[in-house]
């Protein structure tokens, strides 16, 4: 098997293969909204519906509290603890979490109306009475059906929704510029892959003084792109840390040595290794979905 070396040209190869998928992507995906699809095993077409509006207001930023997500992890975490305790014969127990089931499943109509018809709220009545009879067998029936109607809303709506609420955007944040100024994502990321092609332009034309330019340069704009990460992440160290962290500042100081040693080669693997490690690794956790999520939105 014919390996490339892992060099400038593994970058330039990762980079336009990103590229190619990505542009795939947003070829296929206007005929995956429109047309029906088959899941394996399953006679049943999939539509991906427009979710109603009023769903937007209790997610964030229209919300300070993901408060959709939390009422379905609720609803989830309900009825397994409702099943368990049915399978253990334990009445008083499914009472507890029977109660709890009522509410958040009622409180679906309540935050989405355009709902209200997709949800069975007769189900919990009987569900209780089952469960207060012992008949483990009918709270487990009632159980099933009340999850197909969760099952039918989420092969409706869930792909949709989780591409529109729950990926990221960036349009009210900004990033410190090298001279004190701030610019929008846009704008830095435009910046970055000048300061990348730089450093590997000025390695191939055996330019060391404006190569370890460029890597200064580059170092200082991922330093100010780190700040900006607690914009979404506030005190969680780790997502920047994994990213922008240690590895990656000791790659960027590694280079400098590099080019000032006028080691090419070394510094060209650095460069690939850099483009794996940050820049792509934080594109296919951030950009593929934000990409997707722009080409959903009017």
């Amino acid at each position: 098997m014919n390996r490339l070396p892992y060099n400038a040209a593994t970058a330039s190869y990762l980079f336009h293969v990103m590229i190619m998928k990505f542009i795939r992507t947003l070829f296929i995906l206007p005929f995956a909204l429109v047309l029906p699809h088959t899941s394996a095993g399953s006679d049943s077409p999939v539509s991906l519906d427009t979710p109603p509006a009023s769903l937007e207001k209790w997610y964030k930023p229209a919300n300070k509290r993901q408060v959709w997500l939390h009422t379905m992890f609720r609803l989830r975490r309900e009825m397994q603890a409702i099943g368990e305790y049915a399978e253990q014969n334990d009445p008083a127990s499914m009472a507890k979490w029977i109660e709890r089931l009522d509410k958040d499943y009622n409180k679906i109509a309540e935050m989405v109306p355009e709902w209200e018809k997709a949800i069975k709220p007769r189900l919990l009545p009987e569900l209780e009475m089952f469960a207060r009879k012992g008949d483990s067998h009918r709270v487990g029936k009632t159980l099933e059906m009340i999850q197909r109607t969760c099952d039918d809303c989420h092969i409706d709506y869930q792909p949709l929704v989780t591409a529109i609420y729950r990926s990221p955007h960036y349009d009210d944040i900004s990033v410190k510029t090298l001279d004190g100024g701030e610019q929008d994502f846009e704008d830095n990321m435009d910046d970055l892959s000048k300061s990348v092609n730089q450093i590997l332009i000025a390695l191939d034309d055996g330019r060391k003084a404006k190569a370890l330019q460029a890597g200064q340069r580059l170092a200082g704009q991922l330093k100010n792109l780190g700040d900006s990460c607690n914009h979404c992440h506030e005190d969680d160290d780790y997502p920047r840390e994994r990213i922008l962290g240690t590895d990656t500042r000791q790659h960027l100081e590694d280079l400098q040595t590099n080019i000032s040693a006028g080691r090419v080669k070394d510094s060209q693997k650095l460069m690939g290794e850099i483009a794996v490690s940050v820049c792509a690794r934080c594109h296919n956790t951030h950009r593929i979905v934000y990409d997707l999520r722009d080409a959903l939105m009017p």
